[in-house]
């Protein structure tokens, strides 16, 4: 009974006060009464509308949720096109049409394409071939992953050869770890990864 109790995961009271935080500010910010005009330096006055003051209450309660991480990324950015519907924000059609845009597609389209290299097993298989071709010295797995990453980005979308690349350097360095002392390939492949990440461009 004691060790059920002690497996039974306590309750996250941080997660619902920042949750709650969120939602508070939201609701102070929407229902605040009309705030004063902007006034540039040309003496032009700005009216903040009611739809404006539901944008910055969106804004406030993704912003706080985002940071603390209270509920999952991709809840708080559909929460996002919820809200302005349900508030008269933007048009519904007009929230949520940016949830289709190319850009997005693109890269989640890419990701899917990693996905599929790394269920098939295609990405270990290119690790294998590569090792049998270039050898074990890290150099030339350094080489090796360059020429892979350089061939298949010109087949491939930049996205999509991160997407694939990654685990290939993983099953590398799965290959070559010893204990909690890899060689010094594992190690190259284990930092490589984020140089060149950094450096490919989007």
């Amino acid at each position: 009974m004691d060790a059920a109790q002690a497996a039974k995961p306590s309750f996250n009271w941080k997660r619902l006060i920042f949750m709650l935080l969120g939602v508070s500010l939201f609701t102070f910010v929407y229902m605040a009464p009309p705030w004063p005009d902007a006034v540039d330096p040309m003496g032009k006055h700005f009216i903040l509308s009611r739809e404006g003051k539901g944008a910055i209450a969106i804004f406030l309660l993704a912003g706080t949720w985002w940071v603390f991480e209270v509920v999952p990324i991709g809840v708080t950015s559909l929460a996002i096109g919820v809200l302005q519907a349900m508030f008269h924000v933007r048009d519904a059609k007009v929230a949520f049409k940016d949830f289709m845009d190319p850009s997005v597609l693109f890269i989640f389209a890419s990701i899917m394409i990693g996905l599929v290299f790394t269920k098939t097993g295609l990405t270990k298989r290119l690790a294998y071939k590569m090792l049998m071709v270039v050898g074990e010295k890290t150099s030339r797995i350094y080489l090796g992953v360059f020429v892979v990453t350089a061939a298949l980005t010109h087949i491939m979308a930049h996205t999509a050869v991160a997407a694939t690349i990654y685990p290939l350097l993983i099953a590398i360095y799965a290959l070559y770890g010893e204990g909690d002392k890899p060689p010094s390939s594992a190690r190259a492949c284990s930092w490589a990864w984020p140089s060149w990440r950094a450096r490919a461009p989007s």
